[in-house]
């Protein structure tokens, strides 16, 4: 069978669940080929997806002693790694991959860019979590360079340049987001709750009037330009 066909068929074995067929292939894949990374990378894989995670990292991490460019068998060590709290053991094994890839031709990677920008944007999110600002703009803006197409993370940098008090940073980011796809409601939304932390309500009510122009039952805006209207009734001066 085609190493190509091979590899097709374990991964339907697995995402079917059918563990035992599976791992007959995978067994006799490796009696042929006992140095194939990519063979321990998918036997792990199968330990994963039945729970049994010594054997995972065990295979994992012989895949990579195959191949230390290996970057399916670095990737799941270290989004495992991290899973299980082993935070330092899941950044060096990221790094590592991320050097390896780096180091090769641009050629072809768009989709190991975009695996690499998951990995970036977890950990600054968990960064965000813990009020690391500085770290987690460091690791959005690695997600952003590596997948410029997915356009929430950027509205996640925005929000993290508010909170270290970057309010004007975090305007440009939003503007510019803005200019640049008129239609991506979520970065005009994010821009009315700027204005709006900031007391310009004004500016806050026309971010969200111009997300109902283009999604009259936009849920988010309706409630917001609500909220903001009940705040300006509770702040106008009461008349004698």
């Amino acid at each position: 069978m085609p190493r190509a066909g091979l590899d097709q068929e374990i991964q339907e074995l697995l995402n079917q669940r059918h563990f035992d067929k599976a791992k007959t292939l995978i067994d006799g894949w490796i009696e042929q080929e006992p140095d194939s990374a990519d063979a321990f990378y998918f036997l792990g894989v199968a330990f994963y997806f039945q729970g049994q995670l010594g054997q995972t990292v065990e295979h994992l991490k012989k895949a990579l002693s195959l191949d230390p460019h290996h970057t399916d068998a670095s990737i799941c060590l270290s989004v495992l790694y991290n899973d299980i709290g082993k935070y330092d053991d899941a950044g060096k094994v990221f790094e590592q991959a991320n050097q390896s890839v780096s180091q090769k031709e641009k050629s072809g990677t768009d989709e190991v860019d975009k695996k690499f920008a998951v990995k970036h944007l977890e950990i600054a999110d968990l960064y965000y979590r813990y009020r690391r600002f500085d770290e987690a703009i460091e690791e959005y803006s690695k997600a952003i360079l590596l997948d410029p197409s997915t356009l929430d993370i950027r509205i996640r940098r925005a929000k993290a340049y508010a909170k270290k008090g970057f309010s004007t940073r975090s305007l440009q980011e939003l503007q510019q987001l803005k200019r640049e796809h008129p239609d991506f409601l979520p970065g005009k939304l994010q821009l009315g709750l700027l204005h709006y932390s900031q007391a310009n309500i004004l500016d806050a009510e026309l971010e969200w009037e111009g997300v109902l122009e283009q999604e009259p039952m936009n849920r988010e805006a309706l409630a917001y330009l609500e909220m903001a209207r009940k705040n300006r009734v509770k702040s106008a001066p009461t008349k004698n």
